[in-house]
């Protein structure tokens, strides 16, 4: 089983600063997050507990990505990892 956690410019921000989602299945998760600057890396965590945690990939965010629209990151875990989808919308600030 995953314990997966998210970090944004290496802030850790979802589900919350020390918790974690244990996943064993395909599931849906809303971050529902606040906005973030850009540019920026979205990075999905595994934790392991007192050994830390591991990368299961990142996408990194330009300063002009592209605004509105639906896009999505890949995350493949290797071994008994899973594979994650991020789904995220990059909107106008004001």
């Amino acid at each position: 089983m995953d314990e997966i956690f998210l970090h944004y410019n290496g802030l850790r921000f979802w589900p919350s600063a020390d918790g974690t989602v244990g996943t064993s299945a395909t599931g849906t998760y809303g971050v529902n997050s606040a906005a973030f600057d850009l540019p920026g890396r979205f990075s999905l965590r595994d934790d392991e507990g007192p050994w830390g945690s591991d990368s299961l990939g990142w996408v990194d965010l330009s300063a002009d990505e592209p605004v509105g629209g639906d896009q999505h990151a890949d995350f493949i875990g290797t071994d008994d990892d899973g594979h994650y989808t991020l789904n995220y919308r990059v909107g106008e600030t004001f």
